[in-house]
């Protein structure tokens, strides 16, 4: 594919990044409400059953992401399978293990969700130049999986609460930043704030 027949594609091919947001905040929600409220079985199964959906969902908008050439997607399939596909599955099997009277330790998901936020940890740096509230963002998912995996790893429960409430922060900042994504393509600008660069600069 030359580089005009790319060109063409970006144009026809609108940003997904609105509705990944708003899939991925409530991703984070689902999580916050799992850990805050004794969710009954069948509603964690049903809430299990919407996580893959949701992952499903955030996995063919990353692909287009991918597309487009917008790096964000690999960003975005990190969060597809850690927040979608190993969430979902692991909420279902932990309600049928204990509804069998079998042992669960969800140590597998644990190990994803720490890889995940050392990985993703990573790539705070890229994000100093952005608007201060997308590195909180960012910065917020990071913790919430790190709190969230060693809550198990370490049989530490309230460490668990600390990242039901980093992903909260999370699910806010996701939301505004699909709202400003959306005002964008429409091709109006809503405020974004200082990047930390900026701050940094005084």
């Amino acid at each position: 594919m030359n580089n005009s027949s790319k060109e063409e594609n970006k144009k026809v091919l609108l940003d997904p990044q609105p509705a990944l947001q708003f899939i991925f905040a409530m991703f984070a929600l689902f999580t916050w409400l799992g850990v805050l409220v004794k969710v009954p079985n069948d509603s964690a199964i049903t809430m299990g059953i919407l996580e893959i959906s949701l992952g499903a969902a955030a996995f063919a908008g990353s692909i287009l992401n991918l597309i487009r050439g917008d790096q964000q997607g690999n960003i975005n399939l990190i969060l597809s399978v850690i927040l979608g596909f190993s969430g979902g599955i692991t909420q279902i099997v932990s309600v049928v293990a204990h509804q069998n009277h079998l042992v669960f330790h969800p140590w597998i998901s644990s190990v994803v969700l720490l890889v995940g936020a050392i990985y993703m940890a990573c790539f705070l740096p890229l994000l100093t130049k952005k608007p201060l509230y997308q590195l909180v963002s960012h910065l917020s998912v990071v913790l919430g999986f790190l709190f969230s995996s060693l809550s198990m790893l370490l049989a530490q429960p309230s460490w668990r609460v600390i990242g039901a409430w980093c992903l909260f922060v999370f699910a806010l900042t996701a939301l505004y930043a699909g709202i400003s994504n959306m005002y964008n393509e429409m091709g109006i600008r809503i405020w974004q704030g200082k990047s930390l660069a900026d701050y940094l600069k005084k």
